[in-house]
């Protein structure tokens, strides 16, 4: 019992270290997944805010984008809005109905120039938007775009069971390794 002990302390420290570094590599392959899935939205709206402030009628800007249903849908969709959040047009609807974004979406495209952000209309439903504000002939309004962010949380999911297994199997042989070392180190000690 007292080498479980004294191999479970000199293994802590290293216990730690290890978490921390695959804490630290989850942490930043996760968020490197994440913010990849705004580069389609980018693209989107700042195709969409280019045609509009070029002369394209908002009616026009988006026609090429196929129509989806938010719930159900993978594909990109782009929702048109004046300045005060009224909806122009749009590729894409939840339950018939074109949702409203969170409230401060816009202000803060506006402040900033753009704002990314996920956008959850309704549990199960979560999204990667891109908000950019546009100006045509002094008439403002706001260009989203999205894209759902399922297939992208099913590899944030995937990726957490592989750094969990390591963790459980590194973790696993690094205390057996302590626990042979604690092992060897009595035994050289009794022997002298």
């Amino acid at each position: 019992m007292k080498n479980i002990i004294r191999t479970f302390a000199s293994w802590l420290p290293l216990a730690a270290a290890v978490t921390c570094i695959y804490g630290i590599t989850f942490l930043a392959i996760q968020q490197y997944i994440r913010l990849s899935a705004n580069e389609l939205p980018m693209q989107y709206a700042s195709d969409i805010k280019g045609r509009l402030e070029s002369g394209v009628p908002i009616s026009n800007a988006i026609k090429n984008i196929d129509s989806s249903d938010m719930q159900k849908s993978l594909s990109p969709f782009v929702i048109i809005y004046d300045n005060n959040g009224i909806v122009k047009n749009a590729t894409t609807t939840l339950h018939g109905k074109c949702p409203a974004p969170p409230p401060g979406v816009f202000t803060i495209a506006k402040q900033d120039g753009e704002n990314r952000r996920t956008w959850q209309p309704e549990p199960g439903v979560r999204n990667a938007i891109v908000v950019l504000p546009y100006s045509i002939n002094g008439t403002e309004g706001y260009v989203i775009a999205g894209r759902s962010l399922r297939e992208v949380e099913m590899r944030e999911h995937f990726l957490f069971m592989q750094i969990a297994l390591g963790l459980f199997f590194t973790m696993v042989a690094t205390f057996i390794a302590a626990f042979i070392s604690q092992f060897i180190k009595n035994r050289v000690s009794v022997l002298t």
